[in-house]
Parts: C-alpha cells; sequence; structure tokens
C-alpha cells in the first residue's frame, strides 16, 4: 500500500523518492520544539505581543530643536511643567531604537501617542486651574494630515518605522475619531475663528486660574463661532448642535463630539479649510503627510470618512501596523470596521509599493486594539466590528483592585486567562500594570509585577518606565498628570530593568507564553507549563516563580529524560533525569525552562490518527530542524524504508483499507542532534450518516433563532419540531424556531437520515432564554445592593438610575437578580447610598452570559477564598479523600467521602481553610483501591482544581 502526494515537493525529493537517511549514534525522546528554545526569536504572533506603551513627548528628547514648535513652552507661566510638551519626540524613540533598548526588553510592538497635529495652545488643567494643559498626549487633533511639529518631521517617522521593522517591532498608534481638541486662545487668534476676547498671551492674573480664560471667551457669539469646525460637531455653544445624554452624542470631558453618525457631506471644517489656506503659502512640507496631501480639500464625503481617510493614509505613506483606538464606545461600531477595512487594504498597498522596505514581506493583516472603559477578558461586539484586541482594565482593577497585586492569584488568574483567550481565536486582549488614564503599578513592588505581566496570557502593555521604576511625577490637581512624568534615564533602577528585560525576552522568545496552552504543576514553589502546538509550531516551557535555593521541579509533562534544558533566567543548564530537574533559583525566585542546545528534531501528522469514513484520509506531515523526514505506512522502519517527506506535505492514506481496518502511519527525522519518531494509527470505519444543528440547543434570547441543519454521508434528511410532522431538508438549510412561544420555554428539535450503513436520530433542545441571571457579592459596607441596566439586547424597559430594581438576597452575602428575556447589557451595582459599581462616569460591566461577581466575574459561583475546592474524575462509587491540611494530622482512614458533582463524572469536596494552606492528598474507593499519584500523593492549595487522569489543573472541570 503505497500513499500518494497531493503536494509537489522539491525536483530532488521526486528523483530520489525512496531514501535511507544516515544513522547518528545519538538517540533521544522526542521532544518538538520551536527555534525559539536556543534563544532565537520566535515568529511574531499579535496573540503573544509585547507592546511598549511610550508617550512620546515624555519619552526620550533626540532633537532638542524642535521643543518649543508653535511657541509651546516647557513651562508655563506659573512655572510648571505638569501638562506642558517635555521634548520627546520621533528622533528619540528612533535613538533608542538604535541603541537596543527595545529588543533588549523583548518588545515586538512599539504604540506610541498620535503623532499628527494637535491644537497649538493650552486648556486649564486639574479641578483647580492650577497649570496650563497642553496636548502632548495627542488626545487634542487639530490637523489628521499633518505631524506635529513638537513630535518631528514626514521623514523623522519614516526613519522610526523603518528602524523599528527593522528589528522585527510592530508600530501601532493612538488614534482617536470620538472628538477634536478643545478651542485654545492660541488656535482662535492664529485661524480666526470664535470671540477670544483676550490676546494669546493672556495667563491668570492675582485671584485667577488658567480655568478663569473662559470668563473672557464669549460663547454666544454663533456669527464667530462658525468659523470653528462648523457642522462637523456638537458643542453646546451658540451655533452648534447640543451635546447628548448616549455614550456616542455626549462631549467627552466637555471635549466638543464628532458627529460620526453624519452619512452625508457637510463640507470642509472652516478651521481646517483656513488652516490649509495659509499653508499653501509653501514652507510646511516636512510636516504634511504625502498620502493625505489629496486629501485636504473637499471630497464630498461625510466627516467620519474624512477622518477614517486621513488616518488610513498614514498606514499607507509609513506601513504603520497598528492602531489602538481611543474612546472606542464613543462611536458606532459600523464606524470601527469601516477604520479596520480602510487600514488593512492601507497596509496592503504600502507593502505592495515598498518591497524592499523593512517589514513589506509580513503577512499579518492590519491589528486594532480598543479602549473600552472598564472591559475584560471576555469576548463583546467589538470583536465583530473590527478590532482584534481590546484593553483589559481588570488585571491592574479600574480602581487598583485587580488581581496584579498578588502573586497568590496567579493561578486563578493565568488559567482563566488561558482557557478565555487561547481557546477562542476570534479575541484577545492587552492587559497592563500601569496606564496613564489610572495608576502607577507600586514602584518598590515592580519585581514581582513584571514577573506577573510578562507571564500572563495574551497581549501584554509595558507602560514606559515601569521597566526602569520611573518615578510618579508633579500631577496638580490632575491626579492622573504624575503618571506621565518624564522617563527616568537619569535615574534607572537597573535591578528591575534588568528584571523585565530577562522576564520581556523570555516571552518574546516563546510563543507558548501568550499564546499557549496553560497548565499548574505544583503549587509550592508555584509552577506551570506553558505549551503551544499547532501546525509546525512546537513551543514548550516550564515557569517556577517563588522559588529559592536548589530547586528540583518536576518537567516530565514538557520535557524528556536526557533533554538538556536552561533556565533563561539564570543561563544554568542541566540534563532532564527521572522526569526531574534541579536548578539554583535567582534570588528574585523566578525559573524560566527551555530547551537548550541544538534542537532535535521533531515530526507530527495533522490529523494524528484516528477514525475516518471517506474513500481516504488526507494528512498534512510536518518536520522540524531537519531538512526532510521519511515515513511509511505498511508497518516498515521508515528509518531504513521509509519515503522522503518535506514539511507541510499532503499525503493521501487508507485508500486501500476496508472498514474497520487500521494502518499506522510511521514517521522519522534526524539531525546531528539525534532522532524524532512518532507514529499514528488510522482505522477507516463505515460512512455511517450525521445530522448535527448548529447551534446544538441551548439557550437564545429574542424571538426567534436561526438554525442550520446539516448532513454528512447522506444527500439529505428530515426535521421536525416538537413532534410535527417531519419536513426534509437538505445540507446547509436553514430553519427559525421558537417564534410566539414564552420565554422558558423548551423547542425541541429532532434530526432523522439514513443510507446502508445505517440510521441516525439527533435530538436538540432549545430554550428561550428568561434573560441574563446576575449574582453579586454586597460589600459589608452596603446597603442592599440595586441593579441599574442598559443597552439591553434585545432592547426591554430599562429602569431609570433611581428605579433600578432591588436584588433578591440569595444565600450569605449574595444577591441576585433576572434581567427578563436580553441576551446582552451592560450593568452597574449600586445600592440606596452613594456606592456604585464601577464608579461615577465609569461604564457598566458588558454582560452576555449569567454571572457571579465579587470583584471579579465569574460563570460558577465561587468558593471561599481560601476554601480547598477539588472535583475529582472517577468511576468508583464511593469515592474518598484522605488528607493532612497545612502537615496536620491526616484524616482517618478511608478519610471524607465526596459528593457527586454538577459535572458528569466528576465528584467534589471542598475543605474549609485559611489563607496561604497547602493540603496534601490521595484518593481511594473506600475498600483499598487508591490513587495516591503514584505514591507522592497530591498537593493543592486555596481555590477551586480539577484532578483528571493524574493532573491537577486549575478550576471548575472543562
Amino acid at each position: 500500500m503505497n500513499a500518494s502526494y497531493v503536494k509537489k515537493v522539491s525536483l530532488y525529493l521526486l528523483l530520489s523518492f525512496v531514501i535511507t537517511l544516515p544513522l547518528f549514534s545519538p538517540t533521544f525522546s522526542i521532544n518538538s520544539v520551536d527555534a525559539s528554545q536556543g534563544g532565537e526569536q520566535q515568529s511574531f504572533s499579535w496573540d503573544n505581543a509585547t507592546v511598549y506603551f511610550a508617550i512620546t513627548d515624555r519619552f526620550h528628547d533626540g532633537n532638542p530643536s524642535n521643543n518649543q514648535s508653535y511657541g509651546r513652552p516647557q513651562e508655563d507661566a506659573w512655572g510648571q511643567n505638569i501638562g506642558t510638551f517635555h521634548g520627546g519626540d520621533l528622533q528619540g524613540l528612533t535613538d533608542k531604537l538604535n541603541e537596543g533598548y527595545f529588543t533588549e526588553l523583548g518588545i515586538n510592538a512599539i504604540w506610541i501617542t498620535a503623532p499628527y497635529e494637535q491644537v497649538h495652545g493650552w486648556v486649564g488643567g486639574g479641578s483647580d486651574g492650577d497649570f496650563a494643559h497642553y496636548a502632548y498626549h495627542g488626545y487634542y487633533a487639530l490637523d489628521y494630515t499633518m505631524i506635529d511639529q513638537n513630535m518631528g518631521t514626514v521623514e523623522d517617522m519614516r526613519e522610526f518605522v523603518h528602524t523599528a521593522h527593522e528589528q522585527g517591532i510592530r508600530v501601532v498608534l493612538d488614534v482617536v475619531m470620538n472628538h477634536p481638541g478643545y478651542n485654545t486662545i492660541k488656535d482662535m487668534h492664529e485661524y480666526g475663528f470664535g470671540n477670544p476676547g483676550v490676546s494669546e498671551h493672556w495667563t491668570p492674573g492675582q485671584g485667577q486660574n488658567w480655568h478663569d480664560v473662559h470668563q473672557q471667551i464669549n460663547y454666544e457669539d454663533a456669527g464667530a463661532w462658525r468659523h470653528w469646525w462648523g457642522p462637523w460637531i456638537r458643542a453646546g455653544i451658540a451655533g452648534y448642535e447640543s451635546c447628548g445624554n448616549s455614550e456616542i452624542t455626549m462631549c467627552l470631558a466637555g471635549l466638543p463630539d464628532f458627529r460620526t453618525e453624519l452619512t452625508h457631506s457637510v463640507g470642509l471644517p472652516p478651521l481646517l479649510e483656513t488652516k490649509w489656506n495659509q499653508e499653501r503659502q509653501g514652507g510646511y512640507e516636512d510636516w504634511i503627510v504625502p498620502a493625505a496631501n489629496d486629501l485636504r480639500r473637499d471630497l464630498g464625503v461625510a466627516p467620519a470618512d474624512y477622518i477614517v481617510k486621513w488616518l488610513s493614509a498614514w498606514v499607507e505613506e509609513f506601513g504603520i501596523d497598528g492602531f489602538r483606538v481611543d474612546t472606542a464606545k464613543h462611536v458606532e461600531l459600523s464606524r470601527w470596521q469601516q477604520l479596520k477595512d480602510a487600514a488593512n487594504e492601507a497596509l496592503w498597498k504600502w507593502r505592495e509599493e515598498n518591497p524592499e522596505a523593512p517589514g513589506a514581506n509580513w503577512t499579518d493583516d492590519f491589528w486594532m486594539v480598543g479602549e473600552v472603559w472598564g472591559h475584560g477578558v471576555g469576548r463583546s461586539e467589538y470583536f465583530d466590528h473590527g478590532f482584534d484586541s481590546v484593553i483589559n482594565f481588570t488585571f491592574q482593577g479600574e480602581h487598583g483592585n485587580g488581581p496584579a497585586y498578588r502573586l497568590d492569584t496567579m493561578e486563578s488568574t493565568f488559567s482563566r486567562y488561558a482557557n478565555a483567550i487561547n481557546t477562542d481565536s476570534t479575541f484577545n486582549v492587552l492587559s497592563y500594570l500601569s496606564q496613564h488614564d489610572t495608576q502607577l503599578y507600586p514602584r518598590e513592588r515592580l519585581i514581582d509585577g513584571g514577573t506577573y505581566l510578562m507571564l500572563l496570557p495574551g497581549g501584554v502593555q509595558v507602560f514606559y518606565g515601569d521597566e526602569t521604576a520611573r518615578p510618579f511625577g508633579p500631577t496638580g490637581s490632575d491626579p492622573h498628570q504624575g503618571t506621565r512624568s518624564s522617563m527616568n534615564w537619569d535615574s534607572v533602577n537597573e535591578e528591575v530593568l534588568h528584571h523585565w528585560q530577562k522576564m520581556g525576552q523570555f516571552r518574546s522568545n516563546h510563543l507558548a507564553v501568550g499564546a499557549g496552552e496553560h497548565r499548574q504543576i505544583a503549587a509550592s514553589p508555584y509552577t506551570f507549563s506553558r505549551t503551544y502546538v499547532e501546525g509546525d509550531v512546537d513551543d514548550r516551557v516550564v515557569v517556577v516563580v517563588g522559588a529559592s535555593g536548589e530547586t528540583t521541579i518536576d518537567v516530565s509533562s514538557v520535557f524528556s529524560d536526557g533533554q538538556q534544558v536552561r533556565d533563561f533566567y539564570t543561563g544554568n543548564v542541566t540534563v532532564v533525569e527521572n522526569g526531574h530537574v534541579t536548578f539554583p533559583a535567582h534570588r528574585n525566585g523566578v525559573i524560566l525552562i527551555e530547551r537548550a542546545g541544538d534542537l532535535l528534531p521533531s515530526v507530527s501528522a495533522s490529523p494524528a490518527g484516528g477514525e475516518f469514513d471517506r474513500e481516504q484520509q488526507e494528512v498534512i506531515l510536518y518536520v522540524q530542524h531537519a531538512e526532510w523526514g521519511a515515513y511509511t505506512i505498511d508497518g516498515s522502519d521508515p528509518k531504513e524504508e521509509g519515503t522522503a517527506f518535506a514539511n507541510g506535505d499532503v499525503i493521501t492514506v487508507g485508500r486501500e483499507l476496508n472498514i474497520d481496518e487500521s494502518l499506522t502511519l510511521r514517521l522519522y527525522a534526524e539531525n546531528e542532534t539525534g532522532e524524532a519518531k512518532a507514529e499514528f494509527t488510522f482505522t477507516k470505519v463505515p460512512a455511517y450518516p450525521q445530522v448535527f444543528a448548529d447551534p446544538p440547543g441551548g439557550t437564545f434570547a429574542g424571538d426567534t433563532l436561526k438554525v442550520t441543519l446539516h448532513t454528512r454521508n447522506v444527500e439529505g434528511g428530515t426535521y421536525s419540531i416538537d413532534g410535527s410532522d417531519e419536513q426534509a431538508f437538505t445540507d446547509g438549510d436553514e430553519i427559525m424556531i421558537g417564534k410566539g412561544i414564552e420565554a422558558g420555554s423548551e423547542t425541541t428539535l429532532q434530526l432523522k437520515a439514513e443510507n446502508e450503513f445505517g440510521t441516525i436520530e439527533e435530538t436538540y433542545t432549545y430554550t428561550k432564554s428568561t434573560g441574563l441571571t446576575i449574582y453579586f457579592k454586597k460589600p459589608d459596607s452596603w446597603g442592599t445592593p440595586h441593579l441599574y441596566y442598559y443597552d439591553t439586547n434585545p432592547k426591554v424597559d430599562e429602569p431609570t438610575w433611581s428605579e433600578a430594581p432591588e436584588m433578591e438576597h440569595y444565600e450569605g452575602d449574595w444577591y441576585t437578580h433576572t434581567i427578563e428575556g436580553v441576551e446582552s447589557v451592560r450593568l452597574l451595582f449600586k445600592d440606596r447610598g452613594t456606592n456604585q459599581w464601577p464608579g461615577p462616569g465609569e461604564p457598566g460591566f458588558f454582560r452576555d452570559q449569567d454571572g457571579w461577581f465579587d470583584g471579579e466575574w465569574h460563570v460558577d459561583r465561587p468558593g471561599d477564598a481560601t476554601d480547598i475546592t477539588i472535583y475529582y474524575k472517577t468511576g468508583w462509587t464511593h469515592p474518598h479523600i484522605h488528607y493532612s491540611l497545612n502537615q496536620g494530622a491526616w484524616t482517618t482512614l478511608p478519610g471524607v467521602p465526596l459528593t457527586k458533582s454538577e459535572y458528569e463524572g466528576y465528584v467534589k469536596v471542598t475543605i474549609e481553610a485559611e489563607e496561604g494552606s497547602q493540603l496534601r492528598a490521595a484518593f481511594n474507593n473506600g475498600s483499598g483501591q487508591w490513587d495516591n499519584n503514584q505514591g507522592r500523593d497530591y498537593d493543592f492549595s486555596s481555590g477551586v482544581h480539577t484532578l483528571a487522569d493524574g493532573r491537577i489543573l486549575s478550576g471548575t472541570p472543562k
């Protein structure tokens, strides 16, 4: 029986179709690893991105000659530099790239503040108006078609992107579509709009503050204000549409709001017409983005369409790789999809027109991450409208109360993030320790913070200066300004920097860290593995946190005996023996274990064996770290008799098999380091008829649900709803169910089909949702909680703030309420006093499933944070757990009975414990049959664990 190639292989392989590979003496157990395991950088993936967020003005001054562009001072008239431009620019970023600063940190993407031109003047800063606030942060746009002169020139931008791309680093721009900048008296005088009432040089006099300029400005002069943004904005001043009350139409922080809902042309903004006419006199070529030059005219499109074109011009001109979208929830979702599509088209155009430029050969699409205030780790509607990722506010916590501050939450956080993010390719998040709109992580805890952040599943954001312990700066009456202090190049904490460099490089080298499967190995010291196996990539690491002295680690689930491995943190190398390695831990307590030395080859197949019911089965063959591999399907040894294959070749097997017969595919490869072997068994089974429905039952909201019917191995089938007459269908037919039935009612769908091999019947039950049930754990200081909700989908009656329904007491501190008839909603918890969660001015939590909230969201009811809950997979009739808590006395044999759990095949026990408790346990059937981890017993810490097939996983059974 011979397998046949589907994919053409090299001429050499075609001429030498059967080869015998040379024999090398070393033989090692196979453990596939990616090229990164020798310390080389992994192929880039946004799923494992380490994004450095630099406020460009505060990062590094590479060209002092542009520091006072547009007359902007570095100190205001009161001697403050809280809100002034400090001098950082694009040249400064390029200088640090050339120094290797970012690559030494393991950074693979740099997010910079918006580089396009900002308002030239100031507004009053802080609640007290105690400093002049300039647009150094890039959130007060004036002209999207020009580079702000404080940032540099067009060529400075081009050089920055080019240099970053040369180092494999993507460039992400901060962009805003929701609003332009405030009116400033300097711009009012320069461009002739509004009625300023004072000169552009006005400063506060005695008894005044910087806000008092508004007392001089005449906001009732509609004739003067029509020369500003005109019908492009709502602003609540004379001649302009008033600000609205919705997320889309509100004037955020008093900023003018772009009318992004408009779909027709309202002409150019008068302000830009004036400005562009002035600039046509010449002398601005160094700052006008060339790809935007032809967009500085009336295009006859709506305001949002202009902004999309202007922003996309930056991508087309420079090859920008992504956008970080500010204030995403304040613009229509459709606009974000429009921006994504336009930017992606522009990126591919840049690559085609600049084929020799660094980054032109990259194949990833344009990337967008959104700032949706309060968003956590979960999929939302933003991912269906152009976003690849969102900022994760819950790791730091909007009030500094997230898991980032407690290393003992690592396992629950890692497990939850990995299970959510890395099992769904349609979304990701970007987590952070510090942020410019919240607070800085405690400077004295940045070693632990860096460890936690750099090991998080998903993408991570490094806020500039967290790696150097940049101090909180002058802040005035605005508590966020101090988070944006100038980079502390003269006072870098070298110990913190070294730690972040080690952690960042390790993360960058290993796709598995951010994108891989997470499994806990031990609780003390905390040990886990991350593995990423997809296609021809196989990356594996083991990490220990909290180690001290000589530390022995069980690596048997990841590395094989005889393999040489390295602690990346210290550089120490050892060999795996009896599934274990021993390393001396660095004083920072981190051990980062990776494959060391020359790489063994690896071979694999997809699918990896199993049953098939077609005439033949296509199989993709993979070989890594060897030029080719060899395979057999006739039982012979591929090392001696194999047919050569290259990585990614496709073969077909099974054509000559009869029903219920099997074959074994054997693979082999070798290099100078050793050999790799693998085998996979394929069994041909009858082509039984198959029918299935999508979705396959479950709950649904709304009046009806569309269900797609599928068949396999038959031409068609029949269906019936709630026992009605059978109706014929073919594969891909769609039906609607649920119309007119009451919430809570069930609909039964039955599918049937038959062929020569038999008959199949499948039944699916659909329940019209009664809505979302929300549980809330009341804080001690609260009164009876109420639930306020809005943005319901489908739309139902929504309460006013004062009419928010009182939640019903459930048990202990838990309260509950069901929002009937909804599929998704935004919600806030409150009481009759001043307490509310999230806080004032913050958006409600987005929910599209039932949930329990105790400061974090849970799908199932969380246990007491200190208790130890164990789900144990077993077929025993009378299972028991025999245990010792905190090295105390063991329970009396046979131990404590386990009870049936809510998960089929699992029993459960909860053991009361104090914070930091450790439990050692073994399991038995009550009659002398034991599961004691081959004599080693099992170790558990506080939290919820699942023990299945000898492996402990964090959380409930999946």
